[in-house]
């Protein structure tokens, strides 16, 4: 079900019925609540409530509808109720194996990239091109088109543009010329304030969106006025206003956001917001090269990246007669932002070797068999203990800096003080050390000095290879 215009009287008897036919007419109460929320608009809905109604009794049902008080929350706040307790009462289901198994998986919007469902953003810095790659995101999912490589797969978008809704209307434009064709109708926007921590817009907004839409909102710092991204408080206040969002449209929220004054630390804002989200791109920006790169992902390949660049495109003149100019996000691998792992300095080098001591002998492996990482805290006395500093203010300070450097450069990524490998081969080197730490698990033996495997995680490896 996509966007369309205000639905039929036909169309709201039929949705009204189908609401009704999740609720018996068991008790006067039950009918009064009914009776409640259709008085709103009696012409339209009277024949379906009489319908509902005569199990209970035509003439009394009559009676309640003609006393009842008009009141459009109250039936949605019934279903709500008798919603929980269904689910209270099917909470617990014990499976076999073999029903585990036989479950579906989790569909995605974009293979890789965005679930289907759930809570997702893209982050970088200002200029780094986000809101145009967010753009070229909605235009490819309302068409079901592939994005980067990725197939998706059609649903309705809304995107909330918070900033600069004229810029919104050129990009659409040069879309179009360089598509050659008209802008995805299935992508609305909506340019009216909104915020995510007032119930009342999140409600209400949910009410004109189809199940299933993904909802851009650009920018989280537009849709929260007033909040301090770096309280927790208030972050758990934008998270659950996203999530109470994403529950009532069974959708996708991606919210844009900005990455903090060291984009190597990540996201900006209390750490809670990357923890409670099932997918994050970081977008950015080195010159005129660009690049996205898969920070989480539920079911994707982490650290992912694709380069791009802005083709810029003549959208209309203005009154002196002067081109208008917008862009659109090209697919351009060689245009990402190279890293080159250059030898490290001594104080990274350190930091490398002492970081795989530490994850030989406390990393931390999942369920799943999956390295998610040591601990900062488990990798500091590490470096400390092989750091020739002569005091622990200098040692401090080398630290942070190593770790700092090694994340910016990207031979580590970070997510809640748990580092792991990054760059091209992390992948790999991060299944080696959580094969390593399983074997130690099984054996008893420590992965990074064990005999079988001498200088696996020691640091006496070439750093540059990473």
């Amino acid at each position: 079900m996509f966007f369309k215009g205000a639905p039929s009287q036909d169309e709201k008897q039929f949705i009204m019925r189908e609401v009704l036919a999740l609720i018996p007419p068991d008790s006067a109460e039950t009918v009064r609540i009914v009776a409640q929320s259709i008085k709103t608009d009696e012409l339209t809905y009277g024949p379906v409530f009489h319908a509902w109604a005569k199990p209970y009794g035509r003439l009394k049902a009559r009676k309640i509808l003609a006393l009842a008080k008009p009141d459009p929350d109250v039936l949605h706040d019934l279903l709500e109720m008798r919603g929980e307790a269904s689910k209270r009462r099917e909470r617990f289901k014990f499976r076999t194996a073999a029903e585990l198994q036989a479950l579906p998986s989790q569909p995605s919007r974009i293979d890789g990239v965005f679930p289907a469902e759930g809570f997702a953003v893209v982050f970088g810095a200002s200029g780094s091109a986000k809101s145009f790659l967010c753009t070229a995101a909605a235009a490819a999912i309302a068409t079901g088109e592939h994005f980067f490589g990725h197939r998706s797969r059609p649903a309705p978008v809304l995107y909330i543009a918070l900033e600069g809704e004229g810029g919104y209307r050129n990009r659409t434009r040069a879309w179009e010329r360089h598509s050659n064709r008209p802008f995805p109708t299935d992508v609305r926007f909506s340019i009216e304030a909104f915020s995510l921590i007032d119930p009342q817009d999140v409600d209400d907004l949910a009410s004109l969106c189809p199940p299933g839409v993904v909802i851009f909102i650009d920018t989280l710092n537009r849709a929260a006025p007033g909040a301090d991204e770096n309280s927790s408080k208030d972050m758990g206040a934008i998270i659950a206003g996203a999530k109470r969002l994403q529950r009532l449209t069974a959708g996708l929220i991606v919210l844009v956001a900005h990455s903090g004054k060291d984009a190597a630390k990540g996201l900006r804002g209390h750490s809670s917001l990357f923890a409670a989200l099932d997918a994050a791109i970081y977008v950015e920006r080195n010159g005129d090269a660009r690049m996205w790169r898969i920070d989480k992902a539920k079911d994707g390949e982490d650290g992912k990246t694709h380069g791009f660049r802005l083709h810029s495109i003549v959208v209309g003149t203005d009154e002196d007669g002067i081109d208008v100019t917008s862009c659109v996000v090209v697919p351009d691998d060689a245009a990402a932002p190279r890293r080159d792992f250059k030898e490290l300095t001594p104080n990274q080098h350190l930091g490398m070797s002492s970081f795989r001591e530490a994850a030989g002998e406390h990393g931390v492996v999942d369920d799943g068999g999956t390295f998610v990482g040591v601990h900062v805290e488990a990798w500091r006395p590490k470096f400390y203990r092989n750091s020739t500093s002569d005091n622990d203010d200098t040692k401090r300070k080398n630290f942070n800096r190593a770790r700092s450097d090694l994340v910016r450069d990207g031979y580590l990524t970070v997510e809640n003080d748990l580092y792991r490998m990054g760059g091209a081969q992390g992948a790999v080197q991060n299944a080696v050390i959580a094969a390593l730490l399983i074997a130690e698990r099984d054996t008893g033996t420590t992965a990074g000095h064990s005999r079988d495997s001498p200088g696996a995680l020691s640091g006496t490896g070439r750093d540059t290879t990473l």
